[in-house]
């Protein structure tokens, strides 16, 4: 056969040869089972086998669990890859918002006078925010194809035939992370934006 794919992802497919089986051999047997009660269906395996075989000791396995077994440098490097990045993401929101909360704090005389002279609501949200916007669009310039380049050419480079990294894909994440963004913005713009400026401009 031309195209059957007995390796891992990381092999390419190659030819292989099937030969008949001979019962002489008894060295390794794929079998499927339905059974509500597996212990009891292992026990009477291994009786059967013992009937066939009483010198070797029966070394089964679930084909389940050799594939878990198989995958499990890509499983491990998967959950390490989702806790880098979401701690990544915690510690980048913990100083945006940081960072927001010191410029509203610092600007909160210049959002009483704006107020006082007319400034709405809608104006000052932007005002506040269109600062933290340009340097998110900068870091989605710079984050989007650092990140396709790291995935499709080099982690996924040595999969022959892993699926291509596609724009859906990374604007789902960016979506995410400009979603946490214009909460953490919106909720201290609005909150400054809303404030008293007769209690501001007096304190200050």
């Amino acid at each position: 056969m031309q195209d059957f794919h007995y390796g891992k992802v990381d092999n390419l497919i190659g030819p292989v040869a099937f030969i008949p089986w001979n019962p002489a051999d008894r060295t390794i047997l794929s079998a499927r089972i339905r059974s509500a009660d597996m212990p009891a269906t292992m026990a009477r395996i291994e009786a059967a086998w013992r009937k066939t075989d009483p010198i070797h000791p029966l070394t089964a396995e679930f084909y389940d669990e050799a594939i878990a077994d198989a995958y499990s440098e890509y499983s491990t490097m998967i959950r390490i890859i989702g806790f880098l990045a979401v701690l990544a993401i915690s510690i980048a929101s913990m100083g945006l918002f940081g960072m927001v909360v010191f410029t509203t704090e610092t600007r909160l005389k210049e959002i009483g006078i704006r107020k006082v002279m007319g400034a709405g609501t809608a104006s000052l949200l932007y005002l506040l925010s269109r600062g933290f916007l340009a340097l998110l669009g900068v870091a989605a310039v710079i984050a989007l194809p650092v990140t396709y380049f790291l995935f499709d050419r080099l982690m996924l480079r040595k999969l022959p035939y892993h699926a291509p990294v596609r724009f859906p894909e990374l604007f789902a994440g960016l979506l995410a992370v400009a979603g946490i963004a214009f909460l953490l913005i919106g909720s201290q713009a609005w909150k400054a934006a809303k404030s008293n400026p007769v209690a501001v401009l007096k304190r200050e």
